[in-house]
């Protein structure tokens, strides 16, 4: 989505919600798994309920982020360019004492490594209010944009009526997942899709965005 956009807005002025995609994502399990596990970020008690995700403070009571190495390469370490990952990471291991700030510097750091130029801004730094497709349409008039990009996911609150009466027009994305070659040791797995983008960067390097733009409708 970011790819084809020509401004991405990372909406986290908005409530963080417990077992959603804001703090964890999906991995293989182990090198040669069929399985998929979570890694997430631990929160705060206290950041887990009526907070913004731009103000939900991390816990760093533990070495989570060393854990999460460790997971990864003991998953990927095999896979042809998970040195590529870890370049990544080293570049922003250490940022982000919220949950905003972390998840705003792994998305510069992934897209900066894919060659995706999109700005990427903040709607915690505009100010805009409103709720569900309202605020998603003031957004748009903030930045003067003119198409709205929608997940498929917001499908069930968008209200179309909230851009055509401020002229902007939009789509769903409709993304199609590609399928890739997923390999350890020169091995050949079996696939597994809808995991982090870790895996496939892992697995195809500097080649990861030409797949990812196969899924394009």
């Amino acid at each position: 989505m970011i790819d084809r956009v020509d401004r991405f807005v990372m909406l986290d002025d908005v409530q963080f919600i417990r077992r959603e995609w804001k703090n964890r994502n999906r991995v293989r399990k182990d090198r040669r798994s069929i399985e998929t596990k979570w890694l997430t970020v631990p929160l705060h008690r206290k950041s887990q309920r009526n907070t913004r995700i731009c103000d939900a403070e991390i816990d760093e009571g533990s070495d989570w982020r060393q854990k999460h190495r460790d997971s990864l390469r003991q998953v990927y370490g095999k896979a042809p360019h998970f040195a590529d990952v870890e370049g990544v990471l080293d570049g922003v291991n250490g940022d982000g004492r919220t949950l905003g700030d972390l998840n705003a510097a792994l998305l510069q750091g992934f897209c900066c490594y894919l060659g995706i130029e999109t700005e990427l801004v903040r709607s915690s730094e505009m100010h805009v209010e409103g709720r569900k497709t309202e605020k998603l349409a003031n957004l748009c008039t903030k930045i003067g944009a003119g198409f709205y990009l929608a997940n498929n996911g917001s499908a069930a609150y968008l209200d179309p009526r909230c851009f055509s009466s401020r002229g902007i027009e939009w789509a769903f994305q409709d993304y199609r997942h590609p399928t890739y070659l997923q390999i350890t040791g020169g091995e050949e797995l079996p696939f597994l899709p809808y995991l982090s983008v870790v895996d496939l960067i892992s697995n195809h390097g500097q080649h990861s965005l030409e797949i990812l733009r196969q899924g394009r409708s």
